[in-house]
């Protein structure tokens, strides 16, 4: 797994590139923590050329230490799971729970 750095096309909405990974045969998914200029963490699961993805998204590749400092922005407490994704802030009392 590799940490990637990406915007979304408009600032802070629009796509990403999680299809347009997809449709180049790879598997990303979006962590949650997003900044006020729309730039998130998210997680490339398959070996992909990334400086093939359209610069709209601005996609770089993170260190894991990076990363967590990004997230660490907003909430203090994250950290990295053994699967290497960074776990996030508890839901708020009274969420429903899933599952």
């Amino acid at each position: 797994m590799r940490y990637l750095k990406w915007k979304l096309s408009e600032g802070t909405w629009g796509t990403q590139p999680g299809y347009a990974i997809v449709a180049m045969g790879g598997k990303a998914t979006t962590g949650w923590a997003v900044d006020g200029d729309g730039y998130r963490i998210g997680y490339l699961w398959d070996d992909v050329d990334i400086t093939q993805l359209d610069s709209v998204w601005d996609v770089t590749e993170a260190t894991e230490a990076q990363a967590l400092a990004f997230c660490q922005q907003f909430y203090a407490d994250a950290s990295v799971w053994t699967d290497g994704q960074i776990c996030g802030p508890p839901p708020p009392p009274g969420y429903p729970e899933s599952g």
